[in-house]
């Protein structure tokens, strides 16, 4: 017996259109970008890309290490993590109209386009990866976080943030052991932290070692 269908409707609608498994999530994110930082900060009370940064900070102390933000969006968790100190700091998002914005932080030594629910056409080049937001009801699903895990050099951390709503609803904890038993990465800590206050949604963030 399959999962049952989230109802989508006690959330936010600006959130339930991104937490949908259905429509065009590249058209919906480009058309989002303009008021993405507004809407999820300011309105919605959005801190995943804070309190990531600062388990990211207590994890990877070596300031120096060249580091991906993956989902990076507007630029949120990478600026978070420049402010604590971390210069070598490469992004990739799925919209482009994201990335445009991203790239006016100058946080970025670069920036690409990926969707991540395909394999990455990269070598692994980052001694550490950060990635906020990506993973919840929809699409990628935990079953592509080896896509995102396979950029870090073997022996590279991941810090991974799960919505912590569709990680109680979902039963996502035992989705993701699952992908790690098949592709050979460690959860070494899973911690709970803040996500979207207004919604009263936590999140789960993954320490993982590739």
């Amino acid at each position: 017996m399959g999962k049952p269908t989230p109802d989508l409707s006690k959330f936010d609608d600006r959130l339930a259109a991104v937490y949908s498994r259905t429509g065009d999530k590249e058209a919906h994110y480009d058309q989002w970008a303009s008021s993405y930082e507004a809407d999820l900060v300011e309105d919605l009370g959005y801190v995943a890309h804070i309190d990531a940064s600062d388990i990211f900070a207590q994890v990877v102390t070596d300031r120096s290490a060249r580091i991906l933000d993956v989902a990076c969006g507007t630029g949120l968790a990478g600026a978070a993590l420049r402010s604590r100190g971390y210069e070598n700091i490469h992004g990739v998002d799925f919209s482009m109209e994201m990335l445009k914005i991203a790239a006016r932080t100058e946080v970025y030594q670069s920036l690409w386009q990926q969707d991540f629910t395909e394999p990455v056409d990269r070598s692994p080049a980052y001694d550490a990866l950060i990635c906020v937001g990506l993973f919840s009801y929809a699409t990628p699903k935990i079953s592509d976080m080896h896509n995102v895990i396979g950029c870090v050099v073997p022996g590279g951390t991941c810090i991974i943030t799960v919505n912590g709503a569709a990680w109680e609803e979902l039963g996502l904890e035992t989705e993701v052991r699952a992908e790690a038993g098949r592709h050979g990465f460690s959860v070494s800590e899973i911690r709970q932290a803040g996500y979207i206050g207004s919604e009263g949604i936590d999140s789960r963030v993954l320490v993982i070692r590739r």
